[in-house]
This record gives C-alpha cells, sequence and structure tokens, in this order.
C-alpha cells in the first residue's frame, strides 16, 4: 500500500509504498482511514526538511487528523468491534509521568504523523482502544475535524483553569468573556466553533475583506468579523471595548503584539500556533510587557490536546451538526483523492479552510 511520506532533506511531500498493514496482536486493533486532513503542522514539518523520524527511518508517514474505521480486532478488545468509527489521538506518552499526556515535555512522547511515529496517511494501520475516540456515524463527514477543535478545546479549558484559579469558578459563567480570536485557518474556526457552542461572544480577526467566503463564514457560525484593514486593535477603552480572551491562532509574532493591546484587565491570551523554526525578528514588546503588568494578563502556551478536550470535540461536533450541517460541512473546502493531494502539502488555496483526503 502507499503513504503519504515527509523525507529527510526534502520540503515536497512524497508518495511511497510500504508494507501491507499485518494482522492485530491482542489489545491492538486494526483500522483503515476513511479521511485524512491536511493541516499548517504538515506544511511546518515539510518546509523544515527536518521531520523527526522513527529510528532507523530516513522519512516520516505525514497524517495526524483522521478518521479511521475498525477493521480488525484482536483479541483482549472488549469496547470496539467491525465498522465503528473512530478518531485517533496524536500524542502518545512513552514514560510514565504524573503529568497529562498532553503537558509532557519534548522527547517523553510520541505524535503519530509529527513526531518519532509515522501517521495515518496509509490504508491501514494498527493501534490499540486506549488512543481511539468512537464517534456517530451521523457526523462522519465532519468527523476528522474533531483533532484540530480539540486544540481550540483545550485552549479554552487552560484559559478556565487559570481564571477560575485566580478569579473565582463563577468567572465566564454568569458573564461571558468577551472573545477574539485571530487567524482565519482551520484552528481559526475551530476556535470560534469552540466558542459559540458556550455560547460566548466572538470577534474572528483576519485580513480577508468583509464580504470574503472566509468573513461570511465567520459571521454564518455566529462571530462577528473584524478585518485588519478596518482596525489598530488599539481601543481607547480596553476595559469597555477590549477582550477578556485572546485565542492566537495565526502563529504570527505580529499578530500577537498588536492584538495583545486589546487584552482587557484579567484577560488570558492563548498562543495555539507558533512556527516549527522561529526566524528572528526585532520587535518592541515593552508594551506588552507594560499592558501585562499592570492589567495582570497571562499569556498561555498551549498545544495538543488531553482526552477530556477530544470528548468536548466530538461532542460539540454532534451539537453543531444537528443543527446546521451544511454550515460545518463548508469548512471542509477541498475534498481529494490521495494521489491528488500532495499540492495541498505545500499549499493553500486563498480562500481555502480545511482539505480533506477521501479514502473511501
Amino acid at each position: 500500500m502507499q503513504a503519504i511520506a515527509a523525507p529527510v532533506g526534502s520540503a515536497d511531500p512524497v508518495l511511497i509504498d510500504i508494507a501491507d498493514a499485518s494482522s492485530p496482536q491482542h489489545g491492538e486493533v486494526l483500522c483503515g482511514t476513511m479521511q485524512l486532513g491536511v493541516c499548517g503542522t504538515d506544511r511546518e514539518v515539510l518546509s523544515s526538511k527536518q521531520p523527526f523520524v522513527p529510528e532507523g527511518a530516513n522519512y516520516l508517514i505525514l497524517g495526524h487528523e483522521c478518521l479511521g474505521r475498525i477493521e480488525q480486532v484482536g483479541d483482549g478488545v472488549n469496547d470496539l468491534q467491525f465498522g465503528d468509527l473512530v478518531v485517533p489521538v496524536v500524542r502518545r506518552a512513552h514514560t510514565k509521568s504524573d503529568r497529562r499526556v498532553d503537558l509532557l515535555p519534548f522527547g517523553h512522547y510520541t505524535e503519530r504523523g509529527i513526531v518519532f511515529e509515522h501517521g495515518f496517511s496509509s490504508n491501514y494501520w494498527l493501534d490499540r482502544p486506549e488512543h481511539l475516540f468512537k464517534v456517530n456515524k451521523e457526523i462522519e463527514s465532519v468527523a476528522v475535524f474533531a483533532e484540530p477543535l480539540s486544540i481550540a478545546e483545550k485552549a479554552i479549558n487552560e484559559a478556565l483553569a487559570i481564571q477560575r484559579g485566580r478569579l473565582g469558578e463563577s468567572i465566564w459563567h454568569d458573564t461571558p468573556p468577551r472573545v477574539l480570536v485571530s487567524g482565519m485557518g482551520p484552528l481559526g474556526f475551530a476556535a470560534v466553533l469552540a466558542c459559540r457552542c458556550r455560547r460566548w461572544p466572538i470577534t474572528m480577526y483576519g485580513r480577508d475583506d468583509k464580504d470574503s467566503f472566509r468573513a461570511q463564514l465567520a459571521v454564518s457560525l455566529g462571530a462577528r468579523y473584524l478585518s485588519e484593514k478596518q482596525s489598530d486593535l488599539d481601543p481607547r477603552d480596553v476595559e469597555a471595548d477590549g477582550f477578556d480572551l485572546i485565542l492566537e491562532c495565526t502563529g504570527s509574532d505580529e499578530v500577537m503584539l498588536r492584538t495583545a493591546n486589546a487584552l482587557a484587565s484579567c484577560g488570558v491570551m492563548v498562543w495555539v500556533g507558533a512556527s516549527r523554526v522561529p526566524r528572528p525578528q526585532s520587535h518592541n514588546v515593552s508594551l506588552m510587557m507594560r499592558n501585562g503588568i499592570i492589567r495582570n494578563h497571562v499569556h498561555l502556551g498551549t498545544v495538543n490536546s488531553a482526552p477530556r478536550d477530544f470528548r468536548q470535540a466530538i461532542d460539540h461536533l454532534e451539537d453543531v451538526y444537528r443543527d446546521q450541517p451544511t454550515l460545518l460541512e463548508s469548512l471542509i473546502t477541498d475534498r481529494v483523492a490521495p494521489e491528488e493531494s500532495l499540492w495541498h502539502y505545500s499549499h493553500r488555496k486563498p480562500q481555502g479552510i480545511k482539505t480533506v483526503l477521501m479514502y473511501e
């Protein structure tokens, strides 16, 4: 069978032939890939030309946003059966720790399709039930979005934990936070969805004109859209017109510094994206530091997601799909066959959001 790989020393994805998957052993299941998402992390892995490959390999099989189907069940597996639809988690611990797996330091885990373990871009792959979440067939067309949505769920849950620890358990409950989401890629829209499901007021901040497809989709999902052409995000009265939570999904240090000006007192900014290979730039961060001190800001970096976040992501997909299935499906702007997908690993369409590979 074939898989999509990131070779060491090259920024170009390749289709490679690999051995067929073997039958599942005790405690294992054989999964068939149904849909696979292409994401910015895949492109970052490729552009680095230095993927974190498994020991002894000179390539990394890509693919970490996946919807699979159980094809065979090994002995000792009781909770899954043939035909079940599943979404696999990406990160797996290989050392014992009291920390959640998503909070482990680098070197204590693998991430399928990203760090030291091959991903899901082949037709079949082996896994263990503890790494798989069952999903209902009714959301089959959008279930591949569970992984990026779980990243946004974690960002919100971590911000909530911090705020409740310092401001009390009722914070953001009776009075919801004013949320700014920066960025119009998959993570930006995932953040809008996660906030929508909590009935929080959302503003999406991006580069598009207000009549673009993505801007209009953000509005249809319940967000107010604000173009950087219309605002420099420097409110005169930050307490009245600013934001309590900023979900920074662009990975741009310039956007991060710009949006930080709009963070109200005791606000939280969560960095959800960043460049895999940071490039040194010169910025004056003194204003952000001064505001952070005077206004008691928290700046939080987050990556991956906990089981709690995956469960919420699947539940929220079901909730939104039940009400507006066509709107949710609009987030997937391209569906392509695996053999036609290589262009999408190196390019983005101007108004594209999520590209999904269809294996059936």
